[in-house]
């Protein structure tokens, strides 16, 4: 079994599985591979005509994703990951599969029962909200953050433009001197900036939408997305300039508004166990957790 490592060249076959999928959760987009493979390696091939990507993080022992098949064929999935639990096996590997949604890990439990042990990882589960009160912000639960961004639209005169390759550079140049001034560069952050930076540079071949937002004509804020399936849009990044007050409520909002209306449902992406992030995403009324699962074998 070979694995590709993943590279921009390998877009149109990795979405044509994602696109034939009703991809549920955020890891499965290109965009979101493409930002972190900088910081990890990840790799991809073809199997019992599945897709199969597998992730190794520094320092620790790879994992799959759970195996799309473009037309849901449960046999040809089950054929795959018989092939790559061999080939684990065959390099004296664990074998795990990590980011299963609810649905994948009933499927595996049908079609390998009793073999894997499963963890509910709630720090990696997806926040998803409804698109059209996050665009609204009406009622109650959205006082406060109506609040907010009705300050902000009265504080500042401010501008919405979509990302294109006219005003990518600029952003990426902005962005690499909001990076310059952050006092504690994480390990975290500093992948998170390689890959940002790198999607601008790419930004016509990876084909996602991007959402700026200027206060006199500086900018303040921008975000990253795409549709994840027919319904969902997925929010990857989003940065803003916090001694602009309410920021980050403008960017939201403004983002949805002008690239995903027709969207139904938004997947915010997860909070990874930190509480600031956690703290952040809840306040926003998540309608549910899109749950993850890791799958072990026993």
């Amino acid at each position: 079994m070979h694995f590709n490592p993943l590279k921009l060249s390998d877009k149109n076959i990795i979405d044509a599985y994602f696109k034939a999928c009703k991809i549920v959760v955020s890891d499965l987009s290109f965009t979101n591979l493409f930002l972190w493979h900088f910081s990890r390696k990840i790799e991809w091939c073809e199997c019992e005509d599945c897709l199969i990507i597998r992730t190794t993080y520094p320092n620790e022992k790879p994992f799959i994703f759970y195996p799309l098949h473009k037309n849901n064929d449960k046999n040809a999935k089950k054929r795959a990951l018989e092939a790559v639990i061999a080939e684990f096996k065959a390099q004296n590997l664990p074998f795990s599969i990590h980011s299963l949604s609810t649905s994948d890990k009933d499927e595996l439990d049908l079609l390998m029962p009793e073999l894997f042990s499963y963890e509910f990882r709630e720090d990696r589960s997806d926040y998803i909200y409804d698109c059209q009160e996050l665009i609204n912000l009406a009622g109650k639960k959205y006082h406060k953050k109506k609040t907010h961004y009705n300050n902000f639209c009265k504080a500042y005169d401010f501008s919405y433009e979509a990302l294109s390759e006219t005003n990518a550079s600029e952003l990426a140049s902005v962005y690499s001197k909001w990076f310059e001034a952050q006092p504690n560069k994480t390990e975290g952050l500093k992948n998170e900036f390689i890959g940002i930076t790198a999607a601008l540079e790419n930004f016509s071949e990876l084909d996602f939408k991007g959402g700026i937002l200027r206060v006199d004509d500086v900018i303040a804020a921008f975000s990253f997305g795409e549709m994840l399936n027919d319904e969902c849009a997925v929010i990857h990044i989003e940065k803003g300039d916090i001694n602009y007050n309410g920021v980050y409520q403008a960017i939201n909002r403004e983002f949805l508004a002008h690239e995903f209306s027709s969207a139904k449902i938004v997947n915010r992406e997860e909070d990874l166990g930190i509480e600031g992030l956690r703290k952040a995403k809840q306040s926003y009324q998540p309608i549910y957790l899109e749950q993850k699962f890791n799958a072990s074998l026993k």
